[in-house]
């Protein structure tokens, strides 16, 4: 009779765990996060300020799923449309104010370009004790959130008439690289790709991350692993390895620090060889950026400025388009 709920048991706990790894798997299929985006049913924006060479707005999106999204939006001042349109992805930490960080302004005169704050902002505590519980709890669909943010962003950009939908693309830094990679390969609209201070494996990222000597109270070898791969396990259908591959025929390109201490050489690498041609690689001789690093950012800024001309997505001059 034991034997027989035993067997019970392990045959109830088998299915179930069969039921959520065919769910898991459905969550990250390209359908289902087109699902999860839905349709936009309420737009509104709003001035809150403007420089030299861009409007600055404040932009707030609701989705027929419930999505609510909060972006920055800058409108190029000296150029005439259509323009080209960029969904700018930062770091976890800048979120939507990554648009305003000096540097940018080579592709801000030339293109609408907005940019979305995260759906959920983790701290170091919330992976601590039982706060990883609530964390994980929040974290997956949150991450699921992040991309579809991405996709309605674009349904805005179509929606503008001010906007050329064939020159649309993608640019994300540090987790943002992640993020618009995996929405370049769900999304066939965006013309391009650019990841920057990005990578692949995310297990190994993670924990390397949470060990790094710029925490405040780095994590042990054993608990950073642990963690990376509890972490890894819930986004699985999130891998931007998975991904990498669609964007092609698209090109796509990766810009990465030599010297990087947050993103090892080998998630780098991962990530490049899981991409398929049309494809680049460009090093920069610089630690991981950050968003108070305007000489860098100016750098990066006009690396990916003259590969978008290159590529058609952006005129040679702006002073062209007057």
């Amino acid at each position: 009779m034991r034997a027989k709920i035993l067997v019970g048991v392990i045959a109830g706990v088998t299915l179930l765990l069969a039921t959520l790894a065919v769910l898991a798997i459905r969550q990250g299929l390209p359908s289902s996060l087109v699902e999860r985006k839905g349709r936009i049913v309420a737009a509104a924006i709003g001035p809150v300020g403007e420089d030299a060479i861009s409007r600055l707005h404040e932009l707030t999106l609701r989705s027929s799923t419930g999505l609510e999204v909060r972006a920055l939006l800058r409108v190029p001042r000296e150029v005439r449309p259509p323009y080209p349109a960029a969904v700018l992805v930062g770091g976890i930490k800048k979120g939507r104010r990554v648009i305003t960080a000096a540097g940018l302004d080579g592709i801000a005169r030339r293109a609408v370009v907005v940019s979305p704050d995260y759906p959920i902002h983790p701290r170091r505590s919330s992976w601590q004790g039982l706060n990883f519980l609530l964390t994980a709890m929040r974290l997956r669909p949150a991450a699921f959130d992040a991309v579809a943010e991405v996709l309605l962003l674009l349904d805005y950009l179509e929606s503008r008439p001010d906007v050329a939908r064939s020159r649309l693309f993608l640019v994300g830094g540090s987790l943002g690289a992640e993020v618009v990679t995996v929405a370049g390969g769900v999304d066939s609209r965006p013309a391009a790709v650019v990841a920057l201070y990005g990578g692949g494996g995310l297990a190994q990222l993670v924990a390397h991350t949470l060990e790094h000597p710029a925490e405040k109270v780095p994590y042990s070898r054993w608990s950073a692993l642990l963690t990376g791969h509890a972490f890894a396990w819930l986004l699985t259908p999130l891998e931007p390895q998975r991904y990498a591959p669609a964007i092609s025929p698209r090109p796509f390109l990766m810009l990465n620090g030599s010297e990087d201490s947050l993103v090892p050489r080998a998630s780098v690498l991962a990530l490049y060889e899981a991409a398929r041609a049309p494809k680049e690689l460009i090093w920069m001789k610089s630690e991981h950026v950050q968003p108070s690093e305007a000489e860098l950012i100016q750098e990066l800024s006009g690396i990916v400025t003259s590969w978008l001309v290159e590529h058609g997505l952006l005129p040679s001059d702006h002073r062209e388009e007057r």
